[in-house]
């Protein structure tokens, strides 16, 4: 397998100066563009080999180098050439705080393209500074139940893939989720007269992505998530908020320079791969691996507990990416892919590419944040929301946008099992249990060998459904109907400790939005959303909307696959539902 560039971005966040002068800052990108391309302080003298830069809006492509100082011989932090800047600011229309991107096409062509404008960012137009955002109130229309909607187009599709675009969203691959726009959207119909005065919970926190879009907003957040890798994401995005860049240019521009370091002075690792870590084949190919323990080795180095967890989240993000491991979603080996194993792997280059991307990202969420008057409030608990160890106060919270996992059995955690491992972020087995057992729901292989489990809420429409599972398969033992009954009812049963704890602290008429997935289980079609959205009723909370926000049709390889076997009589579409709720008065 050869080696070989890839096409990357990155991001720059417009100043006033930018705007003033007519130039793009590319201090960080130095290291983005070939050594061949800086040419000497004065053209006459001699100039680099010419970038090509095909600039969005203009007619014609761009040909420049960059200069470098004549005192220092550094390159300098703008292109030679900048007569386009202007007209490229001027056809965008694009103000301070609007971000562009650099795109790399190929060795000497890069493209030039706004990625965000005030208008554009996740659909939440920017604050004049010193002026309080306003929201207001969104109403809905439902087809099912005739409920009125101002947009007429309903809630946006869910997916969290338009999530690989966006700042912030985008550092950690997360395949559970929904998208930002998404969540955007449901924020902007929040009716309070002040963000300041909201709080947005996500008890299910993922990665974050409630949470950043909760921040954009200028509502004070706070998150639940017990998978510690998705906690971590979680606490430095929020820790972006308020972070000195200081440090982190200071611990990038000494990494970049790690490589070259490690050839020449052989430098020895002292990192170890991690104790209970096993897989099939081995996890990194010997020369790779070898680049991960420097890698581990410089992060340990790190004094600065913000710039240490931002270098853990990038080696988490990018570390599938070299293995001989792949996500198909669930993680596999390439082989089982039909993909070659990974031999040779430029690592330093991708974990510093991902680390750009995250500094660009933070100087843009810092911009961004300056237009509001107040400093949002922001946490993140590493534990189950479902505990309710008392961590909310009765009625603090306004607004709940959240997806818990779905009746699937997708075993969220053993898919970043090399994250947890590697990063350093559990001891070994016994907390991986541990954190099984705290899962919404449990999974399957927690359950399946104990007693029949019973509801502990009275649906009779759900019990029933339950005993038709329970009655499947029989002669397959746990690894039947008997099985899956359990983990099933288990599930709604956690459906309703979720309820019991929202009542406590949401406010009244506060909003909740929950986004689940029907399923299909031993060839049995549950309506997961409509049973959600029962279990609510039962505590109070009233049923504003079930909005189907995404469609798709069922695989064989759901229906019929290993121990979920069943035969449905019909093709059962597989969605998603934002089912929306209000909180007792």
């Amino acid at each position: 397998m050869t080696c070989k560039i890839t096409t990357t971005r990155r991001l720059i966040p417009l100043t006033t100066g930018n705007l003033r002068n007519s130039h793009v800052y590319i201090t960080q990108l130095h290291d983005f563009f070939p050594k061949e391309c800086y040419g000497e302080a004065k053209a006459s003298k001699g100039t680099g080999k010419k970038l090509r830069l095909i600039v969005d809006g203009l007619p014609q492509a761009v040909e420049t180098d960059i200069a470098k100082n004549g005192d220092t011989g550094r390159p300098r932090n703008f292109f030679r050439g900048r007569a386009w800047v202007s007209k490229f600011f001027k056809h965008h229309d694009l103000q301070e705080g609007d971000v562009i991107a650099i795109e790399r096409l190929d060795r000497f062509v890069y493209r030039v393209y706004p990625i965000e404008t005030q208008k554009q960012i996740s659909g939440i137009p920017l604050a004049p500074k010193n002026k309080k955002i306003r929201r207001q109130p969104m109403l809905f229309e439902d087809t099912q139940i005739g409920i009125r909607r101002k947009n007429s187009s309903g809630f946006s599709d869910t997916a969290s893939t338009k999530n690989r675009s966006e700042p912030l969203h985008r550092w950690v691959p997360w395949i559970a989720g929904f998208s930002g726009t998404f969540v955007a959207e449901v924020l902007e119909g929040v009716n309070d007269a002040d963000p300041e005065n909201v709080t947005v919970l996500d008890p299910f926190a993922g990665v974050g992505t409630t949470l950043v879009e909760g921040l954009k907003q200028g509502s004070n957040v706070v998150g639940f998530e017990i998978n510690p890798y998705a906690a971590l994401a979680c606490e430095v995005k929020l820790a972006s908020l308020s972070c000195k860049l200081k440090p982190l240019d200071k611990a990038i521009s000494e990494v970049t320079h790690l490589p070259s370091k490690a050839l020449n002075n052989g430098m020895a690792t002292y990192s170890k791969a991690p104790n209970g870590f096993k897989s099939r084949i081995p996890f990194f190919s010997p020369t790779i691996e070898r680049d991960v323990l420097l890698l581990q080795d410089f992060i340990a180095k790190q004094r600065n507990s913000f710039v240490r967890n931002v270098f853990k989240i990038a080696l988490g993000a990018v570390m599938v990416g070299f293995s001989n491991y792949s996500y198909e979603p669930s993680l596999s080996t390439r082989r089982a892919a039909g993909k070659e194993l990974v031999t040779c792997a430029d690592v330093f280059g991708a974990f510093c590419d991902k680390l750009s991307e995250i500094k660009a990202d933070i100087s843009y969420f810092q911009q961004h944040m300056k237009h509001f008057v107040h400093k949002p409030k922001a946490r993140v608990h590493q534990c189950s929301y479902l505990h309710d160890k008392g961590l909310l106060s009765p009625y603090s919270v306004d607004v709940i946008i959240t997806s818990p996992p779905y009746l699937n059995n997708y075993h969220y955690l053993r898919n970043t099992r090399p994250q947890l491992y590697w990063l350093g972020l559990i001891d070994g087995n016994g907390d991986l249990k541990k954190l099984e057992e705290d899962n919404f729901g449990q999974f399957w292989q927690t359950v399946r060998n104990r007693p029949p489990i019973e509801l502990s809420i009275e649906l009779p429409k759900l019990q029933q459904v339950l005993s038709k599972i329970r009655k499947r398969n029989c002669a397959k033992g746990v690894y039947g109907g008997v099985g899956w009954a359990n983990y099933a009812a288990t599930y709604f049963n956690d459906c309703d400790r979720f309820f019991r704890v929202t009542k406590r602290i949401m406010k009244p008429g506060g909003l909740v939005v929950v986004v689940i997935g029907n399923n299909i289980v031993q060839g049995i079609h549950i309506e997961t959303d409509r049973f959600l959205a029962q279990i609510a009723e039962l505590h109070g909370f009233k049923v504003d909307g079930m909005h189907q926000v995404r469609k798709k049709r069922t695989g064989s390889s759901i229906i019929n696959s290993s121990v979920r076997a069943g035969t449905l009589t019909k093709a059962t579409p597989l969605y998603e539902t934002a089912v929306e709720l209000r909180a007792p008065h």
